[in-house]
């Protein structure tokens, strides 16, 4: 399950609108609760999309921002939980593309961003082999 309070799904819709018609991206860092399967967001992190050539159904991160995130949340006494990023005028599933770059213990939210507006929103988490949708409590 996903705690996430609505201000950080506002930011990302924020974001998501600035960037479109491209993909944008980014991590949820918080805390997580192994024993209960818990992930709490209390921050989201935007990097650069690094495909250019695809940039409006793919995105891509360096691994230079996934240290740099990762060491800015442990300056901070938080978790890399997961992963968020758009899709441009798609519905707010994972393709396969995301499933095979996706890691257990991490929420993946992905927003649809519609016509340049935020659409729909759903977090995933990888059950096994495969894409499950994950309980949300969205927190005021």
């Amino acid at each position: 399950m996903l705690k996430i309070k609505r201000e950080l799904i506002n930011q990302i819709a924020d974001q998501g609108e600035k960037g479109y018609p491209y993909e944008i991206c980014g991590f949820i860092l918080g805390k997580i609760d192994y024993e209960n399967n818990i992930r709490e967001a209390l921050e989201v992190y935007q990097v650069e999309n690094q495909n250019k050539e695809r940039a409006n159904d793919r995105f891509e991160i360096d691994p230079k921002d996934y240290l740099k995130v990762e060491e800015y949340a442990d300056s901070k006494g938080l978790q890399i939980i997961g992963i968020y990023h758009t899709h441009p005028d798609h519905p707010d599933r994972p393709s396969q593309t995301d499933l095979m770059f996706a890691q257990p213990d991490m929420s993946y939210i992905i927003m649809s961003i519609n016509k340049g507006k935020a659409g729909d929103w759903r977090s995933w988490e990888l059950v096994g082999e495969k894409f499950e949708q994950e309980e949300v409590n969205q927190i005021d």
